[in-house]
């Protein structure tokens, strides 16, 4: 039985083929993953430019009559940005309160606050409880306050809403 022995008859050319086709699939899914990073980097930029909707909340209590007292209060915003809303929460005001809500706008750099829009006086228990001031966009910056005219000093929680 000499020169009978052991002998390999497997021919890898079949699974070298195979391994050269799955290495072009790997080096298009590569290619395609690259475009797709591509396009999300795109994406983010532009979401990370959107404005983001944000809050800032307070309470102001009316000590002293016939004096305005600040509610929202931005005096030098880094650029135009977008106040949207004040709402002032009358929870706290009884039949005998009077107040008037104001809101100021600056018109240029570190000048005087311009009355922008007053309400009519607002008179004892108020239903529903929140009032609104709505808001525009504004570069120079924005001032919302609230003066009591009668009555006795009473706390008014506030919220401010704006993008940034």
């Amino acid at each position: 039985m000499a020169g009978d022995g052991v002998r390999n008859v497997f021919d890898p050319t079949e699974i070298l083929a195979d391994i050269a086709t799955l290495q072009d699939s790997v080096d298009d899914l590569d290619a395609d993953v690259v475009l797709l990073q591509a396009d999300v980097t795109d994406i983010l930029a532009i979401a990370d430019g959107l404005p983001t909707l944000t809050s800032m909340v307070g309470s102001t209590t009316t000590t002293i009559v016939d004096t305005e007292y600040d509610l929202y209060v931005l005096a030098a915003p880094l650029g135009v940005y977008k106040p949207i809303l004040v709402t002032v929460n009358f929870l706290n005001q009884t039949a005998g309160e009077t107040v008037i809500l104001r809101q100021y706008r600056r018109d240029t750099d570190g000048g005087v606050w311009s009355l922008f829009d007053e309400t009519l006086p607002i008179i004892g228990v108020q239903s529903p409880v929140l009032i609104g001031i709505s808001l525009g966009p504004n570069r120079y910056g924005i001032r919302t306050t609230i003066e009591r005219t009668g009555g006795a000093a009473r706390a008014y929680p506030w919220s401010a809403f704006y993008e940034i």
